[in-house]
């Protein structure tokens, strides 16, 4: 594994979802007729326009711009409006028309200065993904892997719970062969219906990565290493099965698998799943080994999956 220090970056997101959708537009609503009223009834010659800004502002709520759209043409509307219905003027027309002006401008500066934060806000979540994120599979990456296990193995360790950790060599059963075939390599296509194949045999509580180019990494989250072991063997079973129904290139998975325990670091843990590795691939094709290894005991039969208690 590669033992590499990367900075963290802050991720931030902004809520994209219904409820937030509706807290919007709610304020909007709201805020807007307070304004309004707030407006027809200040005498002119006040910017009571302004405040309109706020509404402008709020759309940062929103990742799309849209929103911040419909409350700039929102705001500048009512400016107007507040305006042509007030009840009288009490301050000379020149005074009204500069204090109006400088309300539309404070909204269309607010709005432009939302966009570029907006903007921004995109550009930085757009380089967190494409720093943390395996473009051919959608996979978290080694960067992504070794920040977040650090962060796993210390909640694991503080609240008492089971942490196993699985790696998944794939490789080419005529490389396993020795066949004098310098060339050969993985289909990335394969690849990706792989890493599909994993990410379906794993609850939404388990985190997948791929840390190096026919290597994955699988963190069973609350999950001792005997239900780990079922759930990985239920995979290659499945990888075996694939090979049966004509994929081009015969490949072969094995996985190695361990707990963590209290004097577990991240270079002991994968270390230590890393030998489980070469164990099973010294046992043969699609084959699993645990360290410390554990006995196979009777059970019924029940598709690993479901072994394990089921979450997020």
């Amino acid at each position: 594994m590669r033992s590499l220090i990367f900075p963290k970056l802050t991720h931030l997101k902004l809520p994209d979802n219904v409820y937030s959708n509706y807290i919007y537009w709610f304020f909007l609503f709201f805020t807007s007729i307070v304004i309004f009223l707030f407006d027809l009834y200040t005498p002119l010659g006040v910017a009571a326009g302004t405040p309109y800004a706020l509404i402008v502002f709020a759309s940062l709520w929103f990742k799309s711009n849209w929103s911040t759209y419909i409350a700039t043409v929102t705001g500048i509307l009512l400016t107007f409006f507040g305006f042509a219905l007030a009840p009288g003027i009490v301050a000379p027309i020149d005074v009204v028309l500069t204090n109006r002006i400088l309300a539309l401008m404070v909204i269309t500066v607010t709005a432009y200065m939302v966009l570029k934060i907006k903007k921004v806000n995109h550009e930085l979540y757009t380089l967190i993904n494409e720093t943390n994120i395996d473009p051919l599979t959608q996979c978290k990456n080694n960067r992504a892997f070794e920040e977040e296990t650090k962060t796993e193995i210390n909640r694991s360790i503080r609240y008492r719970r089971n942490l196993s950790l699985a790696i998944f060599d794939i490789t080419n059963s005529n490389l396993l062969n020795k066949i004098e075939k310098p060339n050969v390599h993985i289909n990335n296509q394969h690849i990706k219906i792989l890493s599909d194949e994993i990410r379906k045999s794993i609850r939404s509580s388990d985190q997948l990565y791929r840390v190096d180019q026919h290597r994955f990494v699988v963190l069973y989250a609350e999950t001792d290493i005997r239900k780990a072991k079922d759930a990985s063997e239920a995979l290659c079973k499945k990888v075996s099965k694939m090979n049966q129904q004509g994929i081009q290139q015969e490949l072969v998975i094995n996985g190695g698998i361990t707990m963590l325990n209290d004097k577990d670091n991240i270079q002991k843990l994968y270390k230590r799943a890393e030998n489980a590795l070469s164990i099973a691939k010294g046992n043969g094709y699609n084959q699993v080994a645990t360290l410390p290894e554990i006995n196979d005991i009777e059970k019924a039969h029940v598709p690993a999956i479901l072994c394990r208690p089921r979450s997020g």
